[in-house]
């Protein structure tokens, strides 16, 4: 099977500590959710995968809920770390302040949920978004 070379950059990101949030993005139908499916298939380490392609823009309260699934799976499995990927995130208002909140519960907490984000190049808010992670 072709792998990107993206797919390396992915792989490697996942090894190292948890320190940001790391965002898949560029211009759309050019595989970025199937890199990221492709490397999570390869990881040795427990996923989650979310797609907000059905999800109303309104509904911000799917992300937390998105993330309290993943922390109930890890507590009650006795994960270390899990991988979260939210795919399409973009498409819900005000995500990146939900976002923000979830990633500093996880920091306060020491809890190795590392996140990962997909998205359509041309949304400039990841820019802001990063900054505020960061």
């Amino acid at each position: 099977m072709y792998k990107r070379a993206e797919y390396q950059v992915i792989t490697r990101r996942l090894k190292e500590p948890r320190r940001f949030v790391q965002v898949v993005m560029g211009p759309r139908q050019v595989g970025k959710s199937t890199v990221v499916k492709q490397v999570l298939k390869d990881l040795d380490a427990p996923y989650m995968f979310y797609s907000a392609d059905n999800v109303p823009a309104t509904n911000g309260g799917w992300i937390s809920n998105c993330w309290a699934a993943v922390r109930s799976l890890m507590s009650s499995n006795g994960w270390k770390s899990v991988v979260l990927v939210i795919d399409e995130i973009q498409k819900i208002a005000n995500w990146s302040e939900v976002v923000k909140k979830e990633w500093d519960d996880d920091t306060f907490y020491d809890r190795d949920i590392r996140v990962y984000e997909g998205t359509p190049r041309h949304r400039l808010d990841y820019h802001r978004h990063l900054k505020a992670c960061a």
